[in-house]
């Protein structure tokens, strides 16, 4: 399987904005809350990928280079 962007993502960017509460909320946080948030979320996104995209995933896992 040659790993290029799907279509539909092609020349799209992405971006997320966090305000400086949202950190400080997030420092307060003990290391298990954080690594039980990560679990839950990764679950959340396996359930819902396709197989395709599950694929993808594991081969990108340790991929050192960019798409270019």
């Amino acid at each position: 399987m040659k790993i290029i962007p799907k279509k539909e993502n092609e020349h799209v960017g992405f971006q997320y904005h966090v305000t400086m509460e949202q950190i400080r909320e997030h420092q307060k946080k003990t290391p298990e809350e954080i690594l039980l948030w990560i679990e839950e979320y990764a679950a959340f996104m396996h359930a819902f990928q396709t197989e395709e995209d599950k694929e993808r995933m594991r081969l990108l896992k340790n991929k050192k280079t960019t798409w270019g």
